[in-house]
């Protein structure tokens, strides 16, 4: 509870949230002196907050609904894929140095929505030169950050090599679920890893194949697609041609389509050819990173590859909602889930992930919902959230020019060509499309200011949020300041707190519905982009039609820029 507001005691004060605006918060890596934020960030935050009025209005229209299951009612937001985050209801929550280190396109959340279930190997070079520079601290702080990403419908392996391959952890050769427990042994066993030996890739790349073959075999994999992903910083000791040779026998033993191959030289001295062809021969992207770089970012960004493949199909059945595994939320301490869907902008073509929208709610509510609170109804719904996470895999289509486009803006947005293979058309055309949507023009841009609240700027936050427990404030956006204060509570006064409810049973349509009005808001309100005199227009600018609609898919097709 949010201290300044009181006591949060039976027959005192409280406050929760902010139910009368969304927050929005900017990764650490677009995070700049307040006044000189990038146009594209500025446009983000714009065009976001389109949002807000219907997210409010599906909070309020649902209240009664969640009531019935005495639970909080969810959370709704949006992560943009440059690292805006919008979320509603606003939180009095205050951040360490008044800054956010929160990163949604890093959140388990995020990754599941906008690549899908996939199988994942993380090819780890621990020679002995990956001693030098703090390569070696490095590479394990990459590997985990891939690791953490990975959701429940997930699966994945780590092999390390030097002269010889070996696989961390169980000495099966077969994939591990990305449960947390599995996770959390995988991020041990990699502080675990030193650096000695010769560099054999041949080694490393067998021990992957190994693992896929023994694992399909098994039924144990996600049965979507597949990846390696490669890190070396040196120069391969073993021979060229005869690595290429082992790979192509290998691929051609798929009946679909066998693993993308990413490649990663890391460090002033490492090579590029090799890395390089790998990744042109098998579907993948190269990457190169200095020492001074952030490995971390760059082998992170791998889920790009996939969610641009989702993009490629706007066909009934390219709907994909994603679960993560249960969490303790860290505003109420409560067991939620997170139930989310990717958006993109397909009014330019090839499609462009904006980002994900979704919604977090408690694990109460689905128990409430069945009748019984206990351990064993808690694991039959955790199950349940497994079976929906892999019912099926989403239709993966990317074309040859989304690839290039990958590989030339994937890690750089300004661009990196000497990641690019050529021999496409874009490639003989000379235009290899960006990853981005058009902005509106820096010149537009420059007279907002995001972090001037004009809506509530005379306000204090005790008169927007601060309650008498047990009542809940009428919306402020219809009332006088006068009434406003009237409403604020004063320690003794009152009793109880804003209350909702979950329930598990509409929760896949909910968050199906969510998708469609944020897409159908911003495509409906788009005009309203001309007048950017500040970052929160009047309310009626931003009102429109409550959105309509059955499908994710008529949301994409409404997406407008």
């Amino acid at each position: 509870p949010i201290g300044q507001c009181g006591s949060s005691k039976e027959g005192g004060c409280g406050g929760f949230f902010d139910f009368t605006v969304s927050q929005v918060t900017l990764a650490p890596s677009i995070r700049t002196d307040l006044g000189d934020e990038e146009a594209n960030v500025k446009d983000t935050v714009c065009w976001t907050l389109l949002a807000e009025q219907e997210m409010i209005d599906v909070s309020s229209s649902s209240k009664d609904y969640w009531n019935k299951y005495s639970v909080s009612s969810p959370a709704l937001f949006f992560g943009a894929d440059n690292g805006v985050f919008r979320q509603y209801p606003a939180s009095g929550d205050t951040c360490e140095n008044d800054n956010s280190s929160y990163d949604p396109r890093v959140r388990p959340w995020y990754v599941a929505a906008s690549s899908g279930p996939k199988d994942i190997i993380l090819v780890l070079d621990t020679s002995g030169s990956m001693g030098t520079e703090f390569r070696i601290d490095k590479l394990k702080l990459a590997a985990k950050r891939v690791i953490s990403t990975l959701g429940i419908s997930d699966y994945f392996s780590v092999v390390s090599f030097n002269s010889e391959a070996s696989k961390l952890g169980t000495r099966d050769l077969l994939l591990t679920r990305a449960t947390d427990d599995n996770k959390n042994d995988a991020l041990k066993y990699i502080d675990t890893l030193i650096p000695s030996g010769g560099t054999i890739y041949n080694s490393g790349f067998q021990k992957a194949f190994d693992i896929f073959s023994e694992s399909n075999l098994n039924e144990i994999s996600s049965g979507c697609r597949q990846a390696i992903l490669f890190v070396t910083d040196g120069s391969m000791q073993d021979i060229e041609s005869t690595l290429y040779q082992n790979i192509d026998r290998e691929r051609a033993q798929y009946s679909n389509e066998p693993p993308a191959i990413f490649t990663y030289s890391f460090g002033g001295s490492a090579p590029e050819d090799v890395p390089k062809n790998l990744a042109c021969r098998y579907g993948g992207v190269w990457s190169r990173i200095s020492d001074e770089e952030n490995l971390a970012d760059s082998m992170g960004a791998y889920y790009k590859y996939f969610s641009y493949g989702l993009g490629g199909d706007s066909t009934s059945d390219s709907t994909f909602v994603a679960w993560v595994s249960p969490y303790i939320s860290a505003t109420g301490g409560s067991l939620v889930t997170t139930a989310s869907a990717p958006v993109y902008d397909r009014s330019v073509d090839p499609p462009v992930l904006a980002g994900v929208v979704g919604f977090d709610f408690t694990l109460a509510a689905m128990e409430r919902a069945l009748g019984k609170e206990s351990k064993e109804s808690r694991d039959i719904i955790i199950e349940d959230i497994v079976r929906k996470s892999v019912a099926k895999c989403p239709n993966f289509s990317l074309s040859s020019c989304q690839l290039e486009s990958l590989r030339m803006y994937g890690t750089d947005a300004s661009g990196f060509s000497e990641a690019t293979c050529g021999g496409t058309a874009c490639d003989s055309q000379g235009s290899i499309p960006s990853l981005t949507s058009p902005t509106c023009s820096a010149a537009d841009l420059n007279s907002v200011g995001l972090w001037e609240n004009v809506k509530h700027s005379m306000w204090s936050f005790e008169e927007r949020v601060c309650c008498n427990v047990g009542e809940s404030r009428l919306a402020s956006a219809s009332l006088s300041l006068t009434e406003v204060q009237d409403q604020i509570c004063k320690e003794g006064s009152g009793m109880a707190a804003i209350i909702g409810g979950a329930v598990a049973g509409v929760a896949a349509l909910i968050v199906i519905i969510a998708v469609v009005w944020f897409c159908k808001k911003k495509s409906a309100a788009s005009p309203a982009k001309t007048n950017l005199g500040g970052v929160f227009p009047e309310t009626e600018q931003v009102v429109a039609e409550h959105a309509e609609a059955e499908h994710v898919v008529y949301a994409e097709q409404s997406f407008q820029h």
